[in-house]
């Protein structure tokens, strides 16, 4: 027999099937230049009755990095990344579209089309790419940046690597000096201290351009 309690207790459990506060999530698609996304789930929706049911894909998911000040990180978003989804309580419509302090023009909370999505959140059967929990440390592919306990950096790149500035690339102007140097000192009367370290400066000069980089 059912009472009054359980009735009450089904009613809210039934309300609460609506209410979203956070879900894990994967990415479907992604486009970078509005940090829009489309997101599925992971977590199937769940009845009394004990039937599941997959949750619908997410559309125009805001996609959160860290920004603030004028400065700003972002990092590729691929399909199949993970993510955590964070329902905001109000509708973010018109937020979404002119931001400021809004009106809510829509009755919703805690809505699926309210969703933003925070990258970075991942199972435990994926590995961490932390190697110790001392440094701190910014990897892409085969490539890092690491800030060690002690202080110390290190740079570490699989390709190319370019510092300078929208018209002056750091390596470059090294790579020169190391030309002339190549070309010139032997050659020049008076400097016997140089004399046969035109290859010493070539072979430098080479390694030097095997990691040297452009600026765009």
């Amino acid at each position: 027999m059912t009472t009054m309690t359980d009735a009450m207790r089904q009613a809210i459990q039934f309300q609460l099937y609506d209410v979203h506060t956070a879900l894990p999530g994967q990415v479907i698609s992604y486009d970078y230049s509005t940090q829009k996304a489309s997101i599925q789930p992971c977590l199937k929706k769940s009845y009394l009755d004990g039937t599941t049911q997959e949750m619908p894909i997410l559309n125009n998911v805001p996609v959160v990095f860290p920004k603030a000040g004028g400065a700003s990180l972002t990092f590729p978003v691929m399909p199949g990344d993970n993510c955590l989804l964070l329902f905001i309580e109000r509708s973010t419509d018109l937020w979404k579209s002119v931001g400021g302090i809004v009106a809510p023009n829509d009755p919703r909370k805690f809505d699926l089309s309210d969703a933003v999505a925070i990258m970075g959140l991942m199972p435990f059967s994926e590995n961490s790419l932390s190697e110790n929990n001392e440094d701190v440390l910014l990897t892409y592919k085969n490539s890092n940046i690491r800030i060690k306990a002690s202080g110390d950096i290190q740079i570490q790149t699989a390709s190319k690597v370019a510092i300078g500035n929208a018209s002056t690339e750091v390596l470059d102007i090294v790579s020169s000096i190391l030309g002339i140097l190549a070309t010139s000192v032997t050659t020049t009367p008076g400097s016997p201290i140089f004399q046969g370290l035109g290859p010493t400066y070539a072979t430098l000069k080479l390694a030097l351009d095997s990691i040297k980089g452009s600026i765009p």
